[in-house]
C-alpha cells in the first residue's frame, strides 16, 4: 500500500465530509424572513412558508436563531409574573389578639406563648 507521508489530522481533514455553513439555506431568504418578522409572522409560519414556497426544510428553532444571530433581532422581554389573589369582598380581617403590649425581648428576655390565647382547631 502506497500512502504519502501525511499526518493523521491532514488525512482526516481531506477525507472527512464538509459541514455546510451555518444557516446556509436561510441566507438567500434573509430579506424575505426579515419582512415576515416585521409583519409579526411567527417562526412556525415562516417555516411553513419556506417549506411550501422554497422547498426548504428547517426547524422553527433554526429560524429563531437565524433571526437573532444574523438579522440581529432582540429577544422578547419576559413579563414579570404578578401575584394573582382572588378577590373576596366579604372577607373579614384576621382577628388579632393582643392582651398586653409587646415586650422588648432584649430587656425582658425570651417570651413564652400563653396557652389560653391559642384557638383550638
Amino acid at each position: 500500500m502506497n500512502i504519502p507521508n501525511e499526518s493523521a489530522a491532514e488525512l482526516i481533514a481531506r477525507f472527512s465530509p464538509k459541514r455546510p455553513k451555518r444557516y446556509a439555506g436561510l441566507y438567500p431568504h434573509a430579506e424575505f424572513i426579515r419582512e415576515l418578522r416585521r409583519n409579526r409572522a411567527s417562526y412556525d409560519t415562516i417555516v411553513a412558508i419556506l417549506r411550501e414556497r422554497h422547498g426548504l426544510h428547517v426547524s422553527d428553532t433554526t429560524v429563531r436563531h437565524f433571526c437573532r444571530d444574523i438579522l440581529l433581532e432582540r429577544p422578547a422581554r419576559r413579563r414579570a409574573r404578578t401575584a394573582h389573589t382572588p378577590a373576596t369582598p366579604n372577607r373579614q380581617p384576621a382577628h388579632i389578639l393582643s392582651p398586653r403590649p409587646a415586650r422588648n425581648p432584649n430587656v425582658d428576655g425570651p417570651q413564652v406563648a400563653e396557652v389560653e390565647f391559642i384557638k383550638d382547631l
